[in-house]
C-alpha cells in the first residue's frame, strides 16, 4: 500500500493534471462518438458547442481540471468522514456507475 503522500501524488498525476492538456477534449469528443448510448455521451457535443461560441480550449480544460480537483477533494473527505464500515474500501469505485443515485 502506498503512502498517503504517494497516494495524493498518484491523484494529481493521473486524474487531475493530464486535464491541463487540451488534447483531452478531443479524446473526450472521439469517445463519445463512439459510445453514444454511453455515460455521459452529451458532453463531447458540449465540448463542440463550447469550442463553437468561441470558449477556449484551456478554459474548457481548466473548468475539467478544477471539477476533477473537487470531485477527488469529496470523494477523499467522504472516504474519511463519515467513512466506510471496516474501511472497505478496495474496489469501491466498481459500485459508482451501477449506484441507483448514477445519473447520467
Amino acid at each position: 500500500m502506498p503512502t498517503r503522500e504517494a497516494l495524493i501524488e498518484h491523484l494529481w498525476r493521473e486524474i487531475i493534471n493530464p486535464l491541463d492538456d487540451p488534447s483531452t477534449l478531443d479524446n473526450i469528443v472521439a469517445n463519445c462518438k463512439r459510445q453514444p448510448d454511453g455515460s455521459f455521451a452529451g458532453v463531447g457535443a458540449a465540448i463542440e458547442r463550447a469550442l463553437a461560441a468561441g470558449v477556449s480550449a484551456a478554459d474548457i480544460c481548466l473548468i475539467n481540471r478544477s471539477v476533477a480537483y473537487e470531485a477527488v477533494f469529496g470523494t477523499l473527505y467522504a472516504i474519511g468522514d463519515p467513512g466506510v464500515d471496516n474501511d472497505d474500501v478496495l474496489g469501491l469505485y466498481e459500485g459508482l456507475a451501477t449506484s441507483p443515485s448514477a445519473k447520467w
